[in-house]
């Protein structure tokens, strides 16, 4: 059995699932479908190094060769990473020959709250155990307020304990959306973070924050400081790109001033790292 993310991860940094294995980005989808797998396991490894707690696997792309490149890519990855896998797919079939086929327990990302996707998936979950992020979402939609995302974080919790999870392995996502579509997605994400912590004690709350960005230029500055001010309200999680070296150093900093990094050895071990790197 493989040892659990927290355990490998250690402390109280913030829980990174690292996305870069994502058949939607072209140099991935070619890697997967030539079987590229010193390119694949570089990438893994690469996050790993970065302290990736997860590493997301996204096959969807590849359509009807998702199952057969599922089970040839985990256990390429397993054998290169120590971390668990995310796994990625609104594909059921998909799902369940991820799930058997994964080493050790594997995060599902993700769970919607529509009739559909609860039908189809927890039974797996049952099954399989799973760690699992759960999406503040049903056919309504996004949540347009706090209000309405603590009562579906609610339900997610309630649904997936009655399956056999403990507190400690949901993630709940209240679900960014654009500010460039709606200029009150940030405050409503934040505020629903900060409610969700106080309302469901012991759950964990996880992002993806480059939804907040979508359409805008200079992506990554907004990323970045969205992830920063959602720490602050409490955020535990977050899917994003730990080879990016600008979120490493908000992290850092973040970390620090949150009092979430002891002594600050990480922030002081992490600027050591940078003057090694720059030859100062």
């Amino acid at each position: 059995m493989l040892p659990s993310a927290e355990s490998i991860r250690g402390g109280a940094f913030l829980i990174i699932i690292g996305e870069r294995l994502n058949s939607s980005r072209r140099v991935i989808h070619e890697a997967l479908q030539n079987r590229d797998a010193e390119f694949l396991c570089g990438q893994a490894v690469a996050q790993e190094k970065a302290n990736a707690t997860y590493i997301d696997l996204n096959a969807a792309a590849m359509m009807d060769k998702e199952i057969d490149t599922l089970c040839w890519a985990i256990p390429l990855l397993q054998r290169a990473v120590k971390v668990p896998l995310a796994l990625d797919t609104p594909n059921p079939a998909a799902m369940e020959a991820a799930l058997k086929t994964h080493q050790g327990r594997a995060l599902l990302n993700s769970l919607s709250g529509d009739d559909a996707a609860l039908g189809a998936f927890l039974p797996l979950i049952r099954q399989y155990r799973p760690r699992v992020i759960a999406l503040c979402l049903d056919k309504e939609g996004p949540p347009e307020n706090a209000d309405i995302a603590v009562s579906r974080a609610r339900k997610m919790v309630d649904i997936l304990q009655s399956a056999g999870l403990q507190l400690e392995d949901i993630f709940v996502d209240p679900l960014v959306r654009p500010i460039g579509v709606d200029d009150t997605s940030g405050t409503v994400f934040l505020e629903s973070v900060a409610r969700i912590k106080s309302a469901l004690p012991g759950i964990k709350t996880i992002a993806g924050v480059s939804n907040v960005s979508f359409g805008l230029p200079q992506r990554r500055l907004i990323n970045r400081t969205l992830l920063v001010m959602a720490m602050a309200k409490g955020l535990d999680a977050a899917i994003c790109d730990p080879l990016d070296g600008d979120v490493q150093a908000s992290l850092a900093a973040s970390e620090a001033l949150l009092g979430q990094d002891p002594s600050l050895k990480k922030y002081l071990s992490y600027i050591r790292e940078q003057a090694k790197k720059s030859g100062a």
